[in-house]
Parts: structure tokens; C-alpha cells; sequence
């Protein structure tokens, strides 16, 4: 994997870092995250967000059926003492938005923002897409944006 390529926090497949070169705890840093209604929608947020020079290789978005197969897989890849750590270190509530979205059939696009700036452009790159929430792991603290909360 080239130095300057993104390591992206979630994400089961090929190009992403093994579970077991991944951190025990999760705690992302640089990226944004928008949850849209569906494909159409996450389709115009990502060209919103290219309009305004946030690169293909800055964007990932994860259908429902990716974010909950990723999960499972996830689940079952998990050593002993992954499963110890990450019994008192996953927070439920992101687990519940995050699934309950996805079982609603919501579509999750994340973002590499560099820093809070480019986090604030995104969040502006977003004004005209029907996203339901917004949350942004800063390099300091994370922020949410409710919008809409999941029904399931």
C-alpha cells in the first residue's frame, strides 16, 4: 500500500487492511460521513463533492447491503481478544445509526477530509442533497448532525 494512500476505518474488502492490522479500538480521524436516502442520492452527493475538488480516491460509499455484509464479516473475523477489547470499546449508539440506517435501506458516504476546513467544505458541498445525518470524526472530537434518525 503506497504511504500517502487512505486507510479507511471501515470497509471488509480486498483493498482494505486486514482486520488484524487494523487498531483494537475504532477511532477514525480525518473522515465525514453522510448518510443519503439512496444509490441516486449518493450518486449527487459524490458529484456535489467533486464539483468542489474532493477526488474520487477522498470518496467510498457503502450500499446498505455492503455495510451490514461488512459488519458480519467483520464479527466473524474477530479474534478473542479483539472480541474482549471491542466488548467494552464499540459504541453502541454508532453501531444502532449507523445498522438501523442501513436496514432502512440508506446509503452511507464517507469522506477523507484532511482537516476541519475541508470538513466544513464538504458539509457545505452537501447543502442541496437530501442527506439525513452528518457525522464528522475530527481529529479532535467528533460531531454529529441529525437530520433524520433511523426507524429501525
Amino acid at each position: 500500500m503506497p504511504d500517502d494512500a487512505i486507510v479507511w476505518p471501515v470497509g471488509t474488502t480486498d483493498q482494505d487492511p486486514a482486520l488484524s492490522d487494523r487498531p483494537f479500538v475504532f477511532a477514525p480521524k480525518g473522515f465525514l460521513v453522510a448518510i443519503v436516502k439512496g444509490a441516486d442520492e449518493a450518486d449527487r452527493a459524490a458529484a456535489a463533492l467533486g464539483e468542489i475538488g474532493f477526488a474520487d480516491p477522498d470518496l467510498r460509499t457503502f450500499t446498505p447491503e455492503q455495510i451490514l455484509e461488512d459488519y458480519e464479516r467483520y464479527v466473524a473475523q474477530k479474534s478473542l481478544p479483539r472480541r474482549t477489547v471491542t466488548a467494552f470499546s464499540d459504541e453502541q449508539e454508532t453501531l444502532d445509526l449507523y445498522h438501523g440506517h442501513a436496514r432502512d435501506g440508506r446509503y452511507a458516504l464517507w469522506v477523507h477530509v484532511v482537516d476541519d476546513d475541508a470538513a466544513n467544505r464538504a458539509i457545505r458541498g452537501l447543502a442541496d442533497v437530501d442527506t439525513l445525518h452528518i457525522r464528522h470524526y475530527g481529529h479532535r472530537r467528533r460531531s454529529d448532525f441529525y437530520l433524520r434518525r433511523p426507524t429501525s
